[in-house]
């Protein structure tokens, strides 16, 4: 296994909904910390899910994230990832994404989000 840079819990702050091309809906989701996450500080930024109309149920997807987080020495770092997100039981999604951020480079996160409660907790890792 990598690298652990980081654990991490995300709140649910709001989403928002488009409609993409071919029937998709766009979910963009806002999330941030209630406190400081070890390494980025205090993180706000959305994920976004792409849904398609013809399979509302479906058990996965795409998925990515854009974020910046505020550090206590007053710098800022942003990053992007990108991937899938599956079903991992009932109102539990498991995402796997990679990317890079302007403090650690190349990453990769695992991580869950418990629909029910609206958490998203995970860890990233150097990729």
């Amino acid at each position: 296994m990598s690298e652990k840079i980081a654990d991490f819990e995300l709140k649910h702050k709001g989403t928002s909904y488009a409609e993409g091309e071919n029937g998709k809906l766009i979910a963009s989701v806002n999330w941030e910390t209630e406190g400081e996450m070890e390494v980025y500080g205090v993180v706000y930024g959305t994920l976004k899910v792409v849904h398609d109309i013809s399979d509302p149920d479906a058990n996965g997807g795409t998925c990515s994230w854009a974020g910046e987080g505020f550090m206590p020495d007053g710098t800022k770092a942003i990053g992007f990832q990108s991937g899938t997100w599956e079903k991992a039981g009932s109102h539990v999604w498991k995402l796997s994404m990679t990317g890079r951020d302007s403090k650690e480079g190349a990453v990769r996160t695992e991580s869950t989000i418990a629909l029910e409660t609206l958490t998203w907790s995970g860890t990233v890792y150097k990729a």
